[in-house]
């Protein structure tokens, strides 16, 4: 990687640094399946191989003898390639060489945290609407009582523990929906309990419930959607830097600036929908 030498930026820590950035400012980020998303990936093809395993024969007693022959049955794969170039999203930014003489590294840290975050909107906009293409079920997020809410919180780890998922449950909910859960989960928690006592002082009440809980942009969502509640498993995504330069004074068309000049890739995909269940206001959306 190049250097900006007159200012002592390596373009490398950007890169790690806009990297760490996107993940914390990514509501999207906070579903998928962390075993994809640990490191910056670029070697070769940006695509990821997903292994499904496939189910197996179930042999069943009549009386006491086995109805049918046991069959024993090797467990077998698919496999299906992702592919991570759908989203592409420029991260260049210039700066004149006027403010060298003041704060530039100021200048340039500014930018990038600018850049940060339209890229993590972006993000955001195009992972939720993905998924929400992918969503297996739908349901009704308005409850009504305190109760109410806990009811339906038991109600959707019920449904995806009946689709085979039975830890690692998330719900993300749009920025005021989530408020009011927050609100109503914190005046009915025990404060006796760890879970409790923690959840309430770190503002992630639903911990005492068994549910990772964050909120969602309400910006990002543009289709009247509540959120949604899913597990990791069922989905798979990644994010990396495809190149970065620099131009020092000679950026075509633009003399006279520094211009540091960007490429991110983003893909995700939804490759198990029975576990993801879309959260909608009302019955008819």
């Amino acid at each position: 990687m190049p250097n900006f030498n007159q200012i002592g930026l390596d373009l490398q820590s950007v890169m790690k640094r806009t990297y760490a950035n996107l993940l914390y400012n990514s509501s999207f980020y906070n579903f998928l399946n962390e075993d994809y998303i640990g490191d910056i990936r670029q070697t070769g093809a940006p695509r990821i191989e997903i292994l499904k395993q496939k189910p197996t024969t179930l042999n069943s007693r009549d009386y006491v003898e086995m109805k049918n022959a046991v069959t024993p049955e090797l467990a077998t794969y698919d496999q299906e390639i992702v592919d991570l170039t759908d989203l592409r999203m420029d991260y260049s930014f210039r700066i004149p060489v006027t403010v060298l003489g003041s704060d530039v590294m100021g200048a340039i840290d500014g930018q990038i945290r600018l850049k940060d975050s339209a890229v993590a909107k972006q993000i955001d906009t195009y992972g939720f609407g993905k998924l929400f293409a992918g969503a297996g079920s739908s349901k009704v997020w308005n409850p009504a009582t305190k109760e109410a809410t806990i009811d339906l919180l038991n109600e959707l780890k019920a449904t995806l523990f009946n689709a085979d998922v039975y830890d690692t449950y998330r719900l993300g909910l749009e920025a005021i929906a989530y408020g009011g859960l927050v609100s109503a989960l914190t005046s009915v928690l025990k404060y006796e309990t760890l879970a409790g006592v923690e959840g309430v002082d770190r503002g992630e009440v639903a911990r005492a419930y068994g549910i990772d809980i964050f909120p969602i942009n309400t910006n990002v969502l543009t289709n009247s959607e509540k959120g949604y509640f899913a597990s990791p498993v069922g989905t798979v995504g990644d994010t990396f830097f495809s190149s970065m330069v620099e131009y020092q004074g000679n950026y075509p068309g633009f003399p006279g600036y520094y211009v540091i000049e960007g490429n991110i890739l983003f893909g995700a995909k939804v490759v198990r929908p029975e576990c993801v269940i879309k959260l909608v206001a009302s019955a008819s959306i």
